[in-house]
């Protein structure tokens, strides 16, 4: 009799600890579901987002217009990596890489991604040999250059363009001058709202440590560009967007 009370006590005490150790692992997958990593090597510290407009002169003018534009509404998007300082390993970032894009239809206009031009002058072209088809990728470098697609080992800044390429077109002869930002929608019939879309697309961080993947979301344009011309945002607190390590 008393040895079955110490077996059942026994399996007792065993159930409890397997029960105890199933919940600490269920609330720790949980809180990594919803937190992630939280002691990364390199943070997504900042993301600046600068929205304009301006009109690309057509290839064809067969009557000669003084001008003859297409109009398209672009959205420049800057990523901050930072170095974690509190970070106690030795770190560098392989490469930062961009892709799963995702795009609400806007009202007017068709959304496309660019990368930057790597001709001298201009940062941007819409050619389309510089369209994201599925992904893009900064390799890790002595220094960031996005003219190259490079960003530093030890932190940098990545870019790439979100335009609608379709916005409209100003054919005429009637001004003197134009400004080629966001008060250039005033030439067509669109509204701010007819532009408006969200846009998300996965941010991958391959570091000598592990590869860490976040998504990012943003509401194209920002601000009101008919009216200021050119709107920006700058978002330093990155915190709500979570990121995870990837599996091998």
């Amino acid at each position: 009799m008393e040895k079955d009370k110490k077996e059942k006590l026994k399996l007792a005490i065993t159930l409890a600890f397997i029960i105890i150790a199933f919940v600490i692992a269920i609330t720790i997958m949980l809180k990594y579901s919803q937190e992630g990593e939280t002691n990364m090597p390199f943070n997504l510290s900042e993301i600046i987002v600068v929205s304009s407009a301006e009109g690309v002169t057509k290839a064809e003018n067969p009557d000669n217009y003084k001008w003859n534009l297409d109009i398209m509404q672009y959205n420049d998007i800057y990523l901050h990596i930072e170095k974690n300082e509190d970070y106690d390993k030795n770190a560098y970032i392989g490469s930062v890489t961009i892709e799963n894009f995702s795009f609400d239809t806007p009202n007017v206009g068709n959304t496309r991604v660019y990368m930057p031009s790597s001709t001298e002058g201009s940062l941007f072209s819409y050619d389309d040999t510089y369209l994201i088809n599925r992904s893009l990728t900064y390799d890790g470098a002595e220094s960031s250059n996005t003219k190259t697609l490079e960003v530093s080992s030890q932190g940098g800044n990545i870019l790439f363009r979100a335009a609608n390429t379709e916005v409209g077109e100003y054919v005429s002869n009637d001004d003197a001058e134009i400004s080629h930002n966001g008060t250039l929608l005033t030439k067509t019939n669109v509204n701010l709202e007819d532009l408006k879309y969200n846009i998300s697309f996965d941010l991958v961080i391959d570091t000598n440590i592990a590869t860490y993947r976040g998504t990012v979301s943003l509401e194209l344009p920002v601000g009101d560009i008919i009216t200021e011309g050119t709107s920006q945002l700058d978002e330093k607190d990155c915190s709500n967007i979570v990121f995870k390590r990837e599996t091998v």
